[in-house]
């Protein structure tokens, strides 16, 4: 086998994972990029190509995360001067709210996958070698 060639494929996989991050089905994701949807298919079943993904996924997830704990505090801000204000600013409050309830559940959900991990990790110790 040409190394050359296999280098290529692995490349076109990465693509092909970066394309499902910003397109909304398996079959743009391949026209993205320029394969065939029966090619992204079959490196979707691929156990190594969907553990590549769920990582890229994660990683993406976790800036997200991030992303979100940081506007929180601009939220909270938000709120604590509407209710100073008394004002009635329906919008913003709503605004802010979601913003604090997806900041709150990102940071579960991410103690949930560190858990996870860590369960997957202590598993895949105990098993024969």
């Amino acid at each position: 086998m040409n190394p050359g060639h296999g280098q290529k494929k692995s490349r076109k996989q990465e693509q092909l994972i970066a394309a499902l991050l910003s397109h909304p089905t398996v079959e743009a994701a391949a026209k993205a990029i320029g394969i065939a949807d029966t090619t992204a298919a079959r490196w979707m079943k691929a156990p190594e190509f969907q553990a590549a993904y769920r990582e890229v996924r994660r990683e993406a997830m976790r800036q997200t995360t991030a992303r979100l704990q940081e506007a929180s505090g601009e939220a909270v801000e938000a709120l604590r001067k509407i209710q100073r204000a008394g004002e009635s600013e329906s919008a913003r409050v709503s605004a802010a709210r979601t913003i604090l309830e997806q900041s709150i559940k990102a940071a579960d959900l991410e103690d949930v996958q560190a858990r996870l991990e860590a369960l997957e990790k202590a598993v895949a110790e105990r098993r024969p070698a």
